[in-house]
This record gives C-alpha cells, structure tokens and sequence, in this order.
C-alpha cells in the first residue's frame, strides 16, 4: 500500500468512527476518546501532520458537544456503574440491588456471594439470574419479570472514576452543579464537562423540555415555575428500603 493510499484508507476509517451516531450517542466521552486516538495514530505514523490533526480533533470535540446537548433534555435511562434498588412496583418492597452491574437479593441471597449480572447494551439490555439462569429485560429503568411483574430500578448512587457518589436529590444542590456544568459547557472545558456530566445525568431532575433552562423563558415557565428543571418521570420513584 502506498502511503497515499494509506492515508486515503485510514482517514475513511476515522471518518466512520466519526460518523458512529449510535455509538456517539451512547457514550459520547468514548466517541471522542477513541476519535482523537485515532487521529494520534495517525499522527504518529506520519500519514497526517499536525494541523490535519488539529482538524480532526475540533470535528470530533464538536461531535462531542453536539451530543451532550441534545441527551440534555433526555433521560438517560440505566447507567452501567450506577447503583439502583430494585422495588416491586405493585408490592413496593425492595427485593434487590444492583452495584455497578452485578444483582444481589434482599429476600433470597445465594451463598456465593452475588445473585446475577446485568448483561448487555442500552438497546438490549437485561439480568441474567445466576441459579436460574432467567432473564429478565430491561426497558429504561423498568425490570421486567418472567410473570409480567413490573420492578422499577431506583438509582441510589453513580461510580464515577471509581468513587461511589450519591445521586443529586437536592434541588439547589442540582441548580448549583447545572450552573457549573453550564460554563463548563459553553467555554467547552472537556475535562470539567466530562466529571460533572454523570452527576447531571444520575440526578432525580432533568432539564425542563418546555424552557429548556434559558433565562428569557424559564422565569415565566409553568412547566417549572421557573427553576428551569424538572422531576424526572414517575419511573424513578423513592425507594421503600
């Protein structure tokens, strides 16, 4: 292969990275990782130079910011690394919690130490029981059980960079770290953005679809009475554990 070549088939090849829309959409920190990798490779290589590179990198930030705003207004729905317990919709009994992916039962524990596994993607998600091997799906943050049982999946807490934090249950703790995010977002800090972001998406508020959170349109806003968020849907209820 001719390095003219080379450069033609590595560029088609960042471009589709690039053009992941799905994948850009479900983790937009690892869209832009792997982008910008791609471009240091290629750098590194000598089939782009550095202004080439500078390129690639801004199209890949913007891709970046382009996503995050629009899962602004969107529940994220479940979170791999998040904490949730389990409750029962009808009975609201907690029988269960999940910590960063793995099931443990509240009502009948196994003795090897865990009681399942959440197993897949965002687009085809469930938990795999470790004794039965049942598999139940999850839509959202709905578990749903073999018998058509409904559990809702509360989210108590968020592994982030390997610490357990707390979900943001505090309105004016929510306003302050929205505030934070939002310089953050306009002076596109990345590594700022990147910390606050899974607490703004494991929070029990989301931005408000009415005013979206703007200053000329939020104070008038019947949808938040003016603070610009909202209570995310009734699927989050508060736990009964």
């Amino acid at each position: 292969m001719t390095p003219s070549q080379l450069k033609t088939a590595w560029l088609a090849k960042w471009r589709r990275m690039l053009d992941d829309d799905v994948y850009r959409m479900d983790n937009p920190e690892a869209h832009r990782t792997v982008c910008r990798w791609e471009s240091r490779d290629m750098l590194a290589a000598d089939v782009i130079n550095q202004m080439e590179k500078f390129e690639m990198d801004e199209q890949a930030d913007a891709a970046y910011w382009h996503a995050v705003e629009e899962l602004a207004t969107l529940a994220e729905g479940y979170l791999f690394g998040g904490h949730y317990d389990v409750v029962s919709r009808e009975r609201s009994v907690c029988i269960g919690r999940i910590m960063a992916n793995t099931y443990y039962s509240a009502t009948s524990p196994s003795a090897g130490g865990f009681d399942g596994k959440v197993y897949g993607n965002k687009h085809d998600l469930h938990l795999l029981f470790r004794n039965s091997n049942e598999q139940w799906p999850i839509k959202g943050l709905l578990l749903t059980a073999p018998s058509g049982e409904l559990h809702d999946l509360v989210q108590t807490a968020q592994v982030i960079n390997g610490r357990v934090y707390p979900v943001v249950s505090d309105a004016d703790t929510y306003r302050a770290l929205v505030d934070c995010a939002q310089v953050a977002l306009e002076d596109h800090d990345f590594e700022s953005y990147q910390k606050a972001r899974p607490l703004l998406v494991s929070a029990r508020f989301i931005k408000c679809s009415a005013c979206l959170d703007r200053f000329e349109r939020r104070e008038d806003c019947p949808t938040c009475a003016g603070s610009g968020f909202v209570a995310k849907a009734g699927n989050q209820p508060i736990s009964p554990a």
